[in-house]
């Protein structure tokens, strides 16, 4: 979170040196047109220089700091009268930050105009867009748990299946199993979730709400397919000179929730399986003090598991992982076929 904050406190530096420069250049606008104001303003700057010196060398008595402020009042109000009868707001010089609730510091200002320590819902705001930009979640618009439609799942069970709950139902209860997760990710002792079932049934939607709501709360994520991931973890071993590891191989191992989407459709390897091992250990031993979950998605039935990958990481996936199954049609054919007959 440190990297995110150094990129979050530029922003903000940036914000408000951008409102200064604006304020400087609304200020040589009217300087021009009314020339009396650049005068009242140097009144009012070498008043206040004063006032200050002479705090410095001693207290000032309660009639004296009653005398300032009447000059500086009866000269602020000159400068707003001139300015509105030039055609100018009577605020036009003040700086306008992009929030005024916290001056573009990111943190809510006191009775006296300072920044304390409670943080801004701005800065809030500019973290999860920071977290969802390096996220790798591309939203179509159309994800997060208020677009979950259980009409695309049936309510009818299959007479021919051992399983005696319909989609529908199921899907219901895979949801509210997301939300518990999401409501208790900062619990290091919740499992983390293995989404499986067969093409087009949901898993990857449900683990992109899940990385939503959970990049809300200042959570890091990051989504990745298994072949791109373990593509960045070759590139990192075997293609980077020096000591220094990627960044991005480093992300795998410390993103606070890791989502590794189409386990099983990467490549073939023995190394790429002792990765992956490597991965969900460590992630495992990280846990212990602070939230670092990993969901896997996949088509791979948890008891097929042994038969592509070793019987570590089978063991330790089935003793870490709520196993969340999901089937019935495919929905994105079910939602080509209703836009088809709009």
């Amino acid at each position: 979170m440190n990297s995110n904050w150094e990129e979050l406190k530029r922003e903000f530096f940036k914000r408000r040196e951008n409102a200064l420069a604006a304020r400087d250049q609304r200020k040589e606008e009217v300087y021009r047109k009314v020339p009396e104001i650049r005068k009242l303003d140097q009144q009012i700057a070498e008043l206040g220089l004063s006032f200050n010196r002479e705090a410095i060398k001693q207290e000032l008595p309660p009639e004296s700091v009653r005398l300032f402020e009447e000059k500086i009042k009866r000269l602020t109000e000159q400068k707003k009268k001139l300015l509105t009868e030039n055609g100018f707001p009577e605020n036009y010089l003040e700086v306008e930050y992009t929030c005024k609730n916290c001056n573009d510091t990111g943190f809510v200002l006191d009775d006296e105009g300072k920044p304390t320590t409670t943080p801004c819902y701005c800065y809030r705001q500019l973290l999860i867009e920071r977290l969802y930009d390096v996220s790798n979640l591309n939203s179509d618009g159309q994800t997060g748990f208020e677009f979950f439609n259980e009409k695309y799942y049936s309510d009818k069970t299959d007479e021919n299946s051992n399983v005696k709950v319909s989609p529908r139902a199921q899907a219901l209860r895979v949801k509210q199993k997301c939300l518990d997760f999401v409501n208790n990710f900062e619990n290091t002792s919740y499992p983390n979730l293995y989404f499986t079932g067969p093409t087009g049934v949901g898993k990857t939607f449900l683990s992109k709400c899940i990385a939503i709501e959970v990049l809300k709360k200042g959570h890091t994520v990051l989504y990745l397919p298994a072949p791109a991931m373990f593509d960045i973890i070759y590139r990192s071993k075997y293609q980077f000179d020096g000591n220094t590891q990627d960044n991005a191989y480093q992300n795998i191992l410390n993103t606070e929730l890791l989502i590794i989407d189409d386990l099983g459709t990467e490549s073939p390897s023995a190394a790429k399986y002792t990765e992956l091992l490597t991965i969900l250990n460590y992630r495992s031993a990280r846990n212990v003090t602070t939230p670092c979950k990993t969901i896997l998605s996949t088509n791979l039935e948890p008891q097929d598991l042994h038969k592509i990958y070793s019987e570590r990481v089978e063991s330790r996936i089935l003793g870490e992982f709520d196993i969340l199954y999901l089937f019935g049609d495919d929905i994105r054919l079910i939602k080509r076929f209703l836009n088809d007959n709009v």
